[in-house]
C-alpha cells in the first residue's frame, strides 16, 4: 500500500481518491486548484456543437439553466472521462476524439466539410488557441468562459510536514497548472528538489514541469490517462 497526495481540484480529486482506494492505496487529498463556477452569459441561437476541453466545463454548465435547452446537440469532448461525464449527464449525441486539444483540431479539420457555429465552454486559462484554430478553417466558434481555477497558496500545515518528513510515497500531477501550484506552495523548485517523494505525472508535459525544479523521481505513462498514471504506483 502506498500513501498518495492527490493535488486536483476536489471534485476530480475525490473520484482519483476513490479508484486508489480500489487500488489498496491511502489516498491523501490537497487541491492546488479550486474550481469556481460563472463568467460568460451563453450566447443565444442555434449552435451546430458544443465543445468541451474538461470535465469543469460540463460541471459549469450543468449549474446554469440553458443546460437542458443544450443537451440534445452534439457535443465534441476531449478525453474518455469528459465524454463519459457528459453521456451520463444526458447529452444525447458525444464524440470523443483524442487526448488533447490537438487532437480535437485534427478531428474537425477532416469531420466539418461545412462551416460551423460551435460553443467552446472553457474556464478562465486556457492552453492552445482552439477558437483561432477552428476560426481560421471557416467555422464560427464562440467561447464562453463558465469557471475560474484559483491557484492554491500554501500547503495545510499537516501536508507540508508529511512531505517533508516523506510520510508521503507519491504526489499524482494531473497538469501543468495544477504541478506549478504545488511547485509554489512547496516554496519554489530547490524546495521541491528536496522532498523526499516520488512525482508521477499524467503527460510528458506536466512531468517537464516538475522535472525543471531538479526532483530525482519523475514519471509519466506512456498514454496520459488516468488508469495508466496509477499503474506506475
Amino acid at each position: 500500500m502506498a500513501r498518495i497526495l492527490v493535488t486536483r481540484p476536489i471534485e476530480e480529486a475525490r473520484q482519483t481518491a476513490q479508484a486508489l482506494a480500489l487500488l489498496g492505496h491511502e489516498p491523501v487529498i490537497e487541491p492546488m486548484l479550486e474550481i469556481v463556477f460563472g463568467g460568460d452569459a451563453l450566447p443565444a441561437g442555434r449552435f451546430d456543437a458544443l465543445i468541451v476541453t474538461s470535465g469543469n466545463a460540463l460541471a459549469a454548465l450543468y449549474e446554469r439553466p440553458e443546460f437542458h435547452g443544450l443537451t440534445a446537440t452534439p457535443l465534441i469532448a476531449v478525453g474518455r472521462r469528459t465524454g463519459a461525464v457528459a453521456r451520463a449527464m444526458g447529452f444525447e449525441d458525444v464524440e470523443t476524439f483524442g487526448r488533447d486539444v490537438a487532437s480535437l483540431i485534427s478531428h474537425v479539420r477532416q469531420a466539418w466539410r461545412e462551416p460551423h457555429r460551435a460553443l467552446y465552454l472553457a474556464g478562465a486559462d486556457r492552453t492552445g488557441d482552439l477558437v483561432g484554430a477552428l476560426g481560421g478553417m471557416g467555422h464560427r466558434i464562440e467561447l464562453a468562459v463558465v469557471y475560474t481555477a484559483h491557484q492554491a497558496a500554501r500547503f495545510r500545515p499537516e501536508i507540508a510536514a508529511a512531505l517533508a518528513q516523506g510520510k508521503l510515497d507519491g504526489v499524482l500531477h494531473y497538469s501543468a497548472r495544477t504541478a506549478e501550484a504545488f511547485i509554489a506552495c512547496a516554496g519554489g523548485a530547490e524546495a521541491v528538489a528536496r522532498l523526499p517523494v516520488r512525482h508521477l505525472c499524467l503527460s510528458r508535459k506536466v512531468a517537464e514541469v516538475i522535472s525543471a525544479t531538479g526532483a530525482a523521481e519523475v514519471a509519466f505513462p506512456a498514454r496520459p490517462e488516468e488508469d495508466a498514471l496509477l499503474a506506475l504506483i
